[in-house]
């Protein structure tokens, strides 16, 4: 029995609806991943130029009310650890 083309067209859209939720799953993963290891990363004590950036960057990035909320905890945490050392001026350098 052939298939019609409404049906053949019903086929076609489920497969593209099957498609772009396995590219947000795929999206979501690499997000989750990329976060996941910055954010070990900027945790480390020594780390304090990259945790600057990230921090900014939240400030400036993240304006919903709902996600500042959200991530608040982990900009007091990051806010915790070791600040950048200004570097110091030596006598060679004001020589120089």
């Amino acid at each position: 029995m052939s298939r019609t083309l409404e049906q053949k067209i019903a086929d076609a859209e489920a497969r593209l609806q099957r498609l772009k939720a396995k590219s947000r799953s795929l999206d979501t993963a690499q997000k989750v991943i990329v976060g996941a290891a910055l954010l070990a990363k900027v945790r480390k004590p020594r780390e304090t130029q990259l945790r600057a950036w990230l921090l900014h960057l939240l400030k400036t990035e993240v304006t919903r009310q709902a996600d500042v909320s959200r991530i608040q905890p982990l900009i007091d945490e990051l806010n915790a650890l070791p600040k950048p050392v200004p570097k110091e001026v030596s006598e060679n350098d004001q020589q120089a």
